[in-house]
């Protein structure tokens, strides 16, 4: 290949890289989208857009080499096609194939970190599946992907030409940014709050049912959670539920302070919003439960945390282990064992409708739904996952199935919901 066709990775996407080369055969960095397709299909056009995107953009058309110790993103590869499985019409059937599909490892030395299908079903709605690593796409990338697929579709089918706009190009503009932050004295002040932050956790991770493997197992399951929708309003839902979730671990652990880990955009302003690429970052909170705390004080002090944690945003957490000489420890996920994830939707954006449970969307003379399904299991040894839209909510708790007990983790979901009601009675009465 050329040499102007090869690029940098960011600090995320290295880290990445170390985690599929440690686990090759293991889909938990994959990511997925699917959405229902209540329409016939044309299956050549939909190949076509497909195919059109995938080439046109060149985060997702490439693969990922290690060259003289060095990983680097080269431009082209295999072509992306659409593949085509014949599903059955009911539900669960439909998920459980779904998921084997999205989590079907990607060898990304030789082939692009993208796949998409055509789940036919007969009798139901076909199903469109996107499936992709980590490391080429976050989960706003996925929409803004399913929606370049579905606007060439449409294109496609009506006969007019449509450019493909290669917004993968702003991420080599992201990675060399982030070169630049990491030579600078914000740089150095962000590492100083996250040295300091870090020295100040206690213990690690969470009893479990069953022993630690000598090596971590990324496999995982997930619950659902029913979350009560009066108890969550307010203007600050993400710093509530997660003060909520710390009293569940707390209590769980039984310890009295925990590092939970929380994903960020960090997107570097506006210019970025329709780009592709991995623009996430974990950063850690360092939770503790003092004697004689409220929970007022307590969703005081993660609020106060989040604000600080947000003022360091774009320091990478791939590099927070050597700021406290944390040792790689290959029975853990790493620094943080357990996440808290809340996504948002885009209320200026119609097309994150489709999100919605149970939603038909028009969209591009389609009607289309959003088709949900597992994804992301056994990354960490426990994760909740909250999801938003509009005044509505849903949860689900996922965890890694080496490590825990399907019954524990329902009694942890049951538990975390009545913290919920009597947590906000709590705050209603006063």
């Amino acid at each position: 290949m050329a040499e102007d066709a090869c690029f940098e990775l960011s600090i995320g996407q290295q880290a990445l890289w170390f985690l599929h080369e440690l686990a090759p055969d293991s889909g938990a960095y994959n990511v997925a989208a699917a959405m229902n397709l209540h329409c016939p299909v044309d299956v050549p056009a939909l190949a076509t857009a497909v195919r059109r995107v995938a080439a046109g953009n060149s985060v997702l058309n490439c693969v990922f080499r290690a060259v003289a110790g060095e990983v680097r993103r080269y431009r082209g590869g295999t072509e992306t096609v659409l593949e085509l499985h014949d599903v059955s019409a009911d539900d669960a059937g439909a998920r459980d194939v779904a998921r084997r599909l999205a989590q079907r490892p990607f060898r990304l030395d030789r082939e692009p970190p993208v796949r998409f299908t055509l789940m036919r079903r007969g009798g139901a709605p076909d199903v469109l599946l996107m499936a992709a690593h980590h490391i080429a796409t976050d989960n706003a990338s996925q929409v803004l992907v399913m929606r370049e697929v579905l606007d060439q579709y449409a294109a496609v089918v009506a006969g007019v030409h449509r450019d493909v706009a290669d917004t993968g190009a702003d991420f080599d503009r992201f990675v060399r940014r982030e070169r630049e932050f990491l030579g600078s004295a914000r740089a150095a002040k962000a590492r100083a709050y996250w040295r300091d932050e870090l020295g100040r956790a206690g213990g690690r991770g969470l009893p479990t049912d069953r022993p630690r493997p000598d090596v971590y197992r990324f496999e995982g399951a997930e619950i659902d959670v029913e979350l009560p929708s009066e108890t969550i309003a307010g203007a600050s839902p993400f710093a509530y539920l997660f003060a909520v979730f710390q009293l569940l671990l707390f209590g769980f652990s039984g310890r009295a302070d925990i590092v939970i880990g929380y994903p960020v955009s960090v997107r570097p302003d506006r210019r970025y919003r329709g780009a592709v690429g991995n623009f996430v970052n974990t950063l850690p909170l360092c939770a503790r439960l003092e004697p004689g705390d409220s929970f007022g004080t307590l969703l005081a002090r993660t609020r106060e945390k989040l604000w600080r944690g947000g003022l360091y945003r774009d320091y990478p957490f791939a590099l927070m282990p050597r700021l406290v000489d944390a040792d790689r420890d290959s029975s853990r996920a790493g620094l943080v064992s357990v996440m808290f994830v809340m996504g948002f939707d885009d209320p200026t954006d119609p097309f994150y409708e489709i999100w919605e449970p149970g939603r038909r969307v028009e969209y591009a003379g389609m009607t289309v739904s959003h088709f949900d399904m597992p994804q992301q299991l056994g990354q960490f040894d426990m994760t909740l996952q909250v999801l938003r839209h509009g005044a509505a909510s849903r949860a689900k708790l996922k965890y890694n199935t080496s490590l825990f007990t399907a019954e524990t983790v329902r009694e942890l979901a049951g538990e975390y919901v009545s913290l919920l009601r009597s947590v906000g009675t709590a705050q209603v009465g006063r």
